[in-house]
C-alpha cells in the first residue's frame, strides 16, 4: 500500500504516494464523461446509456432498467463513502477520498469500495454472463470510457494473471487492488482503466 514511515509512536503511517496519485486523477479523468471537472450522477447514468446501445437492449427492458439502476447506485454509494450530501464530486474531493483511506492505514471502506466496483465492473463487462470476462468483452467495454482498443488489450493482458485468455472476478479484485493501493508503476492492474502515466 504506499510507502510506510513510523511516527514517535512508532506506529506506521502510510504515506498517498505521487504514483497513486497520478492513477487516482487518471481514473477521475476517464468516469468524467462530459469533461466538466466534476463527477455528476449524468456520468454514470450516460456510461449505463452507452453499454445499454452496445448490449443492444430495449431502452424499456428490465435489464436495461437494471444497468441504469447499477450504474447510478455507484456513484450514490461513492457520496456516501465520501460523507458528500453534494450531487457532484470535483477533482480535489476524489483525490483527498483516496489520499485518506490510504493514509489512515484502515483499509475498510477503501476495501469495500474496490469490492464494490469489482463486482460492478465485472457485471458489465460480463455480457454473456459466464462468470468470465473475454478480450473481446474487455475491449467493447473500454471503448465505452474512450480507451483506445491498444491500451484495453494491453490492461487485459496485466489482469489476465494465469494466462488463460479471461478475467475472473478474483483478478478483478486483484487488479484493483493493485491499481488502487500499489506504488509500483508496473503492478499488474496499473493498465485496467488505460494508460495513466
Amino acid at each position: 500500500m504506499g510507502n510506510s514511515t513510523t511516527t514517535d509512536s512508532n506506529t506506521p503511517r502510510f504515506v498517498f504516494s505521487e504514483t497513486q496519485k497520478r492513477k487516482v486523477h487518471h481514473l477521475f479523468n476517464v468516469l468524467d464523461i462530459d469533461r466538466n471537472g466534476q463527477l455528476q450522477p449524468s456520468d454514470f447514468v450516460n456510461v449505463g446509456k452507452k453499454i445499454v446501445a452496445q448490449l443492444q437492449l430495449n431502452e424499456n427492458s428490465r435489464n436495461a432498467r437494471l444497468i441504469l439502476l447499477k450504474s447510478h447506485r455507484l456513484f450514490v454509494q461513492l457520496l456516501t463513502d465520501l460523507h458528500n450530501p453534494e450531487l457532484s464530486l470535483t477533482l480535489w474531493d476524489w483525490i483527498a477520498f483516496f489520499r485518506d483511506q490510504l493514509e489512515s492505514g484502515d483499509d475498510c471502506i477503501l476495501n469495500h469500495y474496490i469490492q464494490r466496483t469489482s463486482r460492478h465492473v465485472f457485471d458489465l463487462f460480463d455480457m454473456n454472463r459466464d462468470r468470465l470476462i473475454s478480450k473481446e468483452e474487455y475491449a467493447n467495454m473500454l471503448t465505452i470510457y474512450n480507451i483506445s482498443q491498444k491500451m484495453a488489450i494491453q490492461g487485459f493482458e496485466e489482469l489476465d494473471t494465469n494466462g488463460d485468455s479471461y478475467i475472473s472476478a478474483d483478478e478483478m479484485v486483484e487488479g484493483l487492488n493493485n491499481f488502487f493501493k500499489s506504488e509500483d508503476e508496473n503492478a499488474k492492474g496499473n493498465l485496467i482503466f488505460g494508460e495513466w502515466r
